[in-house]
């Protein structure tokens, strides 16, 4: 499954090609120049007017004690695709770059890279997303998608402003472990990611427990009990089963607020199967 490359692919620069010096001969350099517009891979994106959009945050932050869930982003430009070139594609830093460019404004002002960082994961998906569709539109088009039901590959193309936008869950967000101790978690935020990452080489096993070290708040022995703070939260990680910490990792992510990406999925036209397209943030920003 393939995402439409935007990308003009343009080659100015062949080592087989005379060179060509448009000041002696602007003829020959205009035909040059229309023979690579002719060349061009891919059509051109065809985005909105350029303009701020609102965005309406799921969950929302408190900025000096005010709880905010307004924001507006902007397209990115030229220059943002250069800022954006000198970071590796699909890592935290580029989805960081996209923020901290195309995000004007949290509540009434600019974000500062703390209030960023801060935002839950659902809230800066939110404000990525509409990023996208500020510069490209909300359309994505997905070429080759299999069908499960009768094998047959079609193209697909996903409105990307009608995506479902999770809130918090209402209530405590608690999971029961088999030993019967109930487990209060948070959401993940800008810096755990950070913080997740950053061990270069980690395995996926690595990367769970720096997880939970981090969304692990609390535990309480029945609902009765005070809940007590976990201190060492790495240490808790690792000390739990295999199964308990799989059950406090479904909660995150079967819970997570947001836009619900991976829940997307279409009807075949041809056989009425419903084929799943489970998308992340970085599928959506192929186009770059």
């Amino acid at each position: 499954m393939t995402a439409e490359n935007f990308a003009y692919d343009w080659t100015y620069d062949q080592a087989a090609a005379p060179a060509i010096d448009p000041a002696a001969d602007a003829a020959a350099a205009n035909r040059t120049m229309q023979q690579v517009l002719a060349d061009s891979v891919g059509s051109a994106p065809k985005p909105p007017l350029p303009g701020g959009t609102a965005v309406v945050l799921p969950v929302g932050m408190d900025i000096d004690g005010q709880p905010v869930n307004n924001a507006r982003v902007r397209e990115l430009t030229g220059a943002d695709e250069e800022a954006l070139a000198t970071v590796p594609r699909a890592s935290l830093e580029f989805f960081d770059t996209v923020l901290r460019r195309g995000v004007t404004e949290v509540g009434s002002a600019a974000p500062t890279e703390q209030q960023l960082q801060d935002m839950l994961v659902g809230d800066r998906d939110s404000l990525l997303l509409a990023v996208r569709c500020a510069t490209f539109g909300p359309s994505l088009e997905l070429h080759g998608v299999s069908c499960p039901g009768c094998d047959e590959r079609m193209d697909v193309t996903i409105d990307l402003s009608t995506v479902e936008c999770r809130g918090l869950p209402e209530g405590e967000h608690t999971v029961r472990l088999r030993d019967g101790r109930l487990v209060h978690l948070r959401f993940p935020t800008g810096a755990d990611q950070k913080y997740i990452l950053a061990e270069k080489n980690a395995s996926p096993a690595r990367v769970n427990s720096r997880l939970l070290e981090r969304c692990v708040r609390y535990v309480s022995s029945t609902e009765q009990a005070p809940a007590a703070l976990v201190e060492d939260g790495a240490a808790f990680a690792q000390s739990l089963g295999i199964a308990d910490r799989r059950a406090l990792l479904m909660y995150l992510a079967d819970h997570a607020p947001g836009p619900q990406l991976a829940d997307l999925s279409v009807t075949h036209a041809g056989c009425g199967e419903e084929v799943p397209l489970p998308l992340s943030v970085a599928d959506v920003f192929l186009d770059l």
